[in-house]
């Protein structure tokens, strides 16, 4: 066999090698990434976090995460802090090859909270102050953020129709949020503080629905109980 023959055969199988590469990471970008959010999530929020599904579209940089669950820390009786339905994105995908990705918005839809007292505080700030310590400490020397060298900006996060559970005794609407440039500033945040600028925006929003309705609460656990009586009389 000649040597241009050999030659040209080992070129093709490399060309076939890294097309076939390029082809299994474009078919597999959803269970990469949800492998990347049960990986990172725990970490960054001390809980369990599960997804069902992850659908990304890279050509026009759209995208959505369905059924994420964020559980409970340790001491709190409900099976989960948080339930979500679905995590709408908007990607500039002109941007996904450059060190700072442009994320045109994220829109929460429908989360439902699960707000529960305890001993050392609320479930909610409980995550956060989790989520706190595990970003100064990825962002200190040596942290993984000042190596990964990807960073965001995010033009809107949207949280909309999110509802607030205490207990089983009472449900609450909570008012919709909108954040604008995240990571703008700085010229772009991690994704460690993108998900502290959520959830922040998020156990921000329940805590101040808790503390207004701090009556509303006890009065409506108290009717329930009361009614339960009511029907063994």
């Amino acid at each position: 066999m000649r040597l241009r023959t050999v030659v040209l055969l080992g070129a093709a199988g490399v060309t076939l090698a890294v097309a076939g590469s390029l082809w299994w990471l474009y078919a597999s970008r959803d269970a990469l990434v949800k492998r990347a959010i049960e990986g990172l999530g725990p970490q960054l929020t001390g809980v369990t976090v599960t997804v069902k599904r992850v659908r990304l579209e890279p050509v026009d940089g759209t995208g959505s995460i369905n059924g994420l669950e964020v559980g409970n820390p340790p001491g709190y009786k409900s099976a989960r802090a948080l339930v979500l339905g679905e995590i709408r994105l908007a990607i500039d995908y002109t941007t996904l090859t450059s060190s700072v990705i442009r994320v045109k918005e994220i829109s929460l839809q429908g989360p439902v909270i699960t707000y529960e007292a305890g001993a050392g505080g609320d479930n909610l700030t409980a995550i956060q102050k989790h989520i706190d310590a595990e970003i100064a400490k990825l962002a200190g020397p040596g942290g993984t953020d000042q190596v990964s060298g990807r960073k965001f900006i995010v033009d809107h996060i949207y949280v909309r129709d999110a509802s607030i559970r205490y207990g089983d005794a009472l449900s609450l609407s909570m008012p919709n949020v909108h954040l604008r440039d995240v990571g703008k500033k700085s010229n772009g945040a991690s994704a460690g503080e993108v998900v502290k600028a959520v959830w922040g925006s998020i156990a921000g929003g329940a805590t101040s629905v808790a503390s207004r309705a701090g009556g509303v609460v006890r009065d409506g656990a108290k009717n329930v109980l009361d009614g339960a009586r009511g029907l063994f009389k």
